[in-house]
């Protein structure tokens, strides 16, 4: 069923999540976040990659899906386990803040290891927006938000409208 966005501000979007001992348990809540993922996306053209996490419908479980080029991805209790030494500025924004953006500096490629819906383990390794999108997510299940990464906080957080390019 499709969920409210917890916004900004909420404690919610500020702890740090619990691990996944049992998938079956978890089921119900990835349902949600589908389902609130698909309906946001009907709304709103992502052309680099969108994403949400379990604390972002208010469950404070280690649970993320990602769309990236045409694919859909859950992720059970992920976590970087290899990054490149390289970061660049990229531009983002967040469900939980929409109306705003911020070049934050990211790594340029990732590896992540995680588990399936079906609590097979793989691994994923991405570069560019999709490692930039899934630092994003899973920077949540730490209780991080982008705005935490600028070097000036708030300040750096730019109305969509009004972003500068990234120099």
């Amino acid at each position: 069923m499709r969920q409210s966005v917890i916004k900004r501000g909420s404690p919610l979007l500020s702890n740090v999540c619990t691990r996944v001992l049992n998938i079956k348990e978890a089921r119900p809540i990835i349902e949600d976040m589908m389902d609130t993922l698909m309906s946001i996306a009907q709304l709103y053209e992502f052309k680099r990659g969108h994403g949400i996490a379990a604390p972002q419908i208010g469950h404070l479980k280690r649970l993320n899906i990602v769309q990236y080029d045409g694919a859909t991805r859950v992720l059970i209790n992920p976590e970087i386990i290899e990054h490149s030494a390289e970061k660049r500025p990229i531009r983002e924004g967040c469900l939980s803040f929409f109306d705003v953006r911020g070049n934050v500096p990211r790594y340029t490629s990732v590896t992540i290891s995680a588990l399936d819906e079906n609590g097979r383990q793989f691994t994923l390794r991405a570069n560019d927006d999709f490692a930039m999108l899934l630092q994003h997510e899973l920077d949540h299940l730490d209780g991080i938000l982008y705005v935490d990464r600028l070097p000036n906080g708030d300040k750096d957080l730019y109305p969509v409208e009004h972003m500068p390019a990234i120099p």
